[in-house]
């Protein structure tokens, strides 16, 4: 029965998410030439870049909590291809998983999440895109109308008819270890403050 419920919840929430994107107005700046790359965003922007890039062929890390399981099942629904753990829980195995589909997908990754704290970027970001030998862009979002949560990150979710403004970095390469700290200043500067509006 409980497998049950889970396919209903998880197929009314993909399909109110796809009628909201459907009402919603994205304008793109800098969509990368060449995939893979990892794309890296605030955790509170996770709602935007899910629905602009559903059915694309991007792996996403979710959390293995029992909040990840809300996300994991309309997010999978939606196209994409999921890998559970975190930071904080089965790590090793979540880094595995992605550095399997980095060969055929694109990587999206939260690195404050799941539970930050606020503008945190964990070293596993950096780690992926090292071992994986693929670029991290990183993404930043806005929009004129949303929903905020009451939540550890403010978290987001856009109103219908919203007009949302998506920017992508040029690619920031992870070559080597020493390579690391520039890319972090060079993420942390284009995301800018995780509250933070584009131009």
């Amino acid at each position: 029965m409980a497998d049950f419920w889970r396919s209903v919840y998880n197929s009314l929430a993909s399909g109110l998410l796809r009628l909201i994107k459907a009402t919603l107005r994205f304008e793109v700046k800098n969509h990368p030439d060449c995939e893979p790359v990892v794309y890296a965003f605030w955790h509170r922007n996770l709602m935007y870049c899910t629905l602009l890039r559903a059915g694309d062929a991007v792996a996403v890390m979710v959390s293995a909590s029992k909040d990840g399981e809300l996300i994991a099942g309309p997010v999978g629904k939606l196209g994409y291809t999921l890998v559970r753990g975190s930071s904080s829980r089965q790590g090793s195995q979540a880094l595995k998983g992605m550095l399997r589909y980095a060969k055929t997908h694109s990587l999206a990754i939260t690195p404050d999440g799941p539970r930050g704290p606020v503008g945190t970027i964990h070293p596993g970001l950096f780690q992926i895109a090292l071992l994986a030998k693929i670029p991290i862009v990183a993404v930043a979002c806005d929009a004129d109308r949303e929903w905020l949560f009451n939540s550890w990150d403010k978290f987001r979710f856009p109103k219908p008819f919203a007009r949302v403004k998506v920017e992508y970095s040029d690619p920031i390469y992870v070559k080597s270890k020493a390579d690391i700290p520039e890319a972090e200043r060079a993420v942390r500067e284009f995301l800018g403050p995780p509250i933070h509006k584009l131009s």
